[in-house]
């Protein structure tokens, strides 16, 4: 087919849609059974935040604190407002000095830099592995004397945190995990957030686990645990007791000063409810995966995204495919349009690397003036080919779409074939 009679069929261009308007997709968020139920429960309570008085009702927020450790399989869970915060806490928690420098992969949202930078930190950026699109032992600057790395589980794939672990175990560098888009996700059967000292997670709107925003931090650390409380509530921790009716459940222990951080109870009973159906949703997301990723297959120029043969689970925040090779005419961009239109529902690029967002640049804040002179200089003559090719060439929806049915998977294939023949000039 030449690339004309190609670029016509195109619904972008005027052609028929693989999928009309009559056939909607999956809803996201998808609210579980007990979702109302929880939060008319807190509607009708006297507490609506940790931070209350204690009365006869048990706090969500604990709840969900005791339900994500067991998940996790960790000892402890720190519940917090958003995943920035988590990370923000998680890095103040390690006791670092001012302008210590901290590893961040290039292929990330901001607020893997950012929590650095408010933390009093400096991220130094990283390249990532060309097939995962995740840092791994071979990307890590082990000469940038950092005193911590943020291994980022990506889209569907995570980082190979042991051996990054025993790379900077010599170098007396922590390892914190940033799981925002892991919740459940296993590498040789160990729980994303496990692995390394601690582990952060997002919970707002777009996650696989959602309470419309929400954070946590979770680790086996016993020491940390309490810190961690503390940095999340103007330094004051859990009481052993959760304490009488009138009575504050938490206890100004302030072994270091904290800001507020906490949980509200409505967030905390959406996540309650939403983890108990995680698992289920998890099941539907891969048989689906595992459909479309034989229907693509065949389709050439295009990829899934890979993921190591270590990981054992999957968690699929972004649903990625990589277009390895794209004609002269074509982008990414337009990739995503066109997919848009085929299908009807959004296709997009993903985060763009931080070393080229507008959303990083501390020198904006002049109370940052020290940290980001820090970040220009040790950042200035990096480079990160693969990052860059990833975000030039991968396309993602979100995760939403694999929670249909086999003909959404047909239709989806169907679309990635219609435009790949002109993206990558293999019709």
């Amino acid at each position: 087919m030449s690339a004309t009679a190609a670029r016509s069929r195109l619904a972008i261009y005027g052609g028929a849609p693989v999928r009309g308007p009559e056939r909607p997709w999956p809803r996201w968020p998808a609210p579980s059974a007990e979702a109302e139920r929880n939060l008319l429960a807190v509607l009708h309570s006297d507490r609506w935040t940790l931070t209350s008085p204690c009365s006869d009702v048990v706090l969500f927020e604990r709840r969900f604190a005791e339900m994500f450790a067991r998940y996790t399989r960790t000892r402890h869970c720190v519940p917090v407002d958003h995943g920035s915060s988590a990370l923000v806490i998680a890095l103040e928690a390690l006791g670092l000095d001012f302008g210590d420098r901290v590893l961040v992969p290039s292929l990330t949202w901001t607020a893997s830099a950012t929590a650095a930078l408010r933390a009093g930190l400096v991220p130094v950026l990283l390249d990532v592995d060309p097939d995962t699109g995740c840092v791994g032992p071979a990307q890590l600057d082990l000469g940038a004397g950092a005193r911590a790395v943020i291994a980022v589980h990506w889209s569907c794939a995570m980082a190979d945190v042991p051996a990054i672990s025993a790379a900077v175990a010599p170098h007396s560098m922590a390892v914190v995990e940033d799981c925002a888009q892991a919740h459940g996700a296993e590498w040789l059967g160990r729980p994303a957030g496990s692995q390394g000292r601690l582990g952060c997670f997002s919970m707002q709107q777009g996650k696989v686990l959602t309470g419309g925003e929400g954070g946590a931090v979770v680790t086996d650390d016993d020491a940390l645990a309490q810190i961690l409380e503390e940095l999340r509530a103007d330094s004051r921790s859990y009481r052993p007791d959760r304490g009488r009716p009138g009575e504050s459940e938490l206890v100004e222990s302030a072994s270091t000063m904290g800001a507020n951080f906490c949980m509200s109870e409505f967030h905390a009973a959406l996540l309650c409810a939403q983890l108990g159906v995680l698992d289920s949703q998890h099941e539907v997301r891969a048989r689906n995966h595992a459909l479309l990723a034989d229907l693509v297959e065949p389709i050439e120029g295009v990829r899934l995204l890979r993921t190591p043969q270590q990981q054992t689970r999957t968690s699929i925040y972004e649903l990625p495919f990589v277009f390895d090779v794209l004609s002269a005419d074509m982008t990414a961009a337009g990739v995503a349009a066109a997919l848009t239109a085929e299908l009807g529902r959004p296709f997009y690029l993903t985060d763009t690397p931080l070393h080229r967002t507008p959303l990083l640049r501390p020198w904006t804040k002049p109370t940052m003036a020290p940290l980001a002179a820090a970040f220009l200089e040790c950042n200035r003559q990096r480079s990160f080919p693969h990052a860059d090719h990833l975000f030039e060439h991968v396309v993602v929806t979100h995760h939403s779409a694999l929670l249909g049915d086999e003909r959404d998977m047909a239709d989806i294939a169907a679309a990635i074939a219609k435009v790949a023949a002109l993206a990558t000039g293999s019709g």
